[in-house]
């Protein structure tokens, strides 16, 4: 089921979004680096250090973001897409059920992986980094302010998600390098991204899936990510083909568990 028409109404372009809120962080370094300039004081230096990092991941990210929307407004289009699904209401509440226990597993793990992440590096830098306890306190105080903001918005986007997937429009559009999934878009072709695998399986419940693995290159190092793109009843065989020409467009393993 391809669509073919022009744009469906009640669509919306995530990436636009993540344009205007990647300008603001921006705007956010550019004034800690002025502020840490203007004040002028070794222990506030950095701010400069922080400021700069905002400024120059965002500037990234906005560039990224602008050939994210481009891209998601063509496939709305019908450019570049290789499958547009429909789902009735049951199966939309379903897929937005399995979605939420998959992904409050794979939160709890990388939470899990931030926190230490944090402890170790904060706690050496506190220690080395510092002459005067108070700053050295602020710091560590200001570290765990960040962990207890990273750790509130990994516990609650689960559920956050599962509620927009029950009010956003149930259809699903499936490209050779994205996917928009019920209000959520995902890409896995992007600078610092690298799609490794396409799965395609099937559950107890014989619900089908299929299934994008990549990484997103960050800071700290490679971090796995998947795309779950939920299969429609009925659309199972041309679910399978779409996952095998994913996987071939990129030019990597497709694994069909299914038999």
């Amino acid at each position: 089921m391809v669509s073919k028409g022009g744009r469906v109404m009640g669509l919306q372009n995530n990436a636009k979004k993540w344009v205007r809120i990647s300008i603001v962080i921006m705007l956010i370094g550019i004034a800690m680096i002025i502020a840490g300039i203007v004040i002028d004081d070794y222990n506030f230096y950095w701010m400069i250090f922080v400021g700069a990092i905002l400024f120059v991941t965002f500037l990234i990210c906005f560039f990224m973001f602008i050939s994210q929307a481009k891209r998601l407004d063509g496939m709305f289009r019908g450019i570049d897409l290789l499958a547009h699904w429909g789902f009735e209401e049951n199966e939309r509440l379903q897929k937005a059920e399995e979605e939420l226990v998959q992904r409050k597993s794979q939160n709890k793990v990388m939470l899990l992986i931030i926190a230490a992440f944090f402890i170790v590096i904060g706690g050496l830098f506190a220690v080395f980094g510092f002459d005067d306890i108070e700053d050295a306190m602020f710091f560590i105080l200001l570290m765990l302010g960040i962990l207890a903001l990273i750790s509130l918005v990994a516990l609650l986007a689960p559920g956050a998600r599962y509620r927009k997937m029950k009010q956003a429009v149930p259809e699903v559009f499936v490209g050779p390098y994205s996917a928009w999934v019920m209000g959520e878009y995902v890409q896995w072709k992007a600078p610092m991204t690298r799609i490794t695998s396409v799965q395609f399986t099937k559950d107890r419940e014989d619900n089908y899936t299929i299934t994008v693995n990549f990484f997103i290159w960050q800071r700290y190092g490679p971090q796995p990510h998947t795309c779950r793109i939920p299969v429609p009843k009925g659309a199972e065989t041309e679910a399978e083909i779409v996952a095998s020409d994913i996987a071939n467009i990129n030019n990597v393993q497709f694994m069909n568990e299914i038999g």
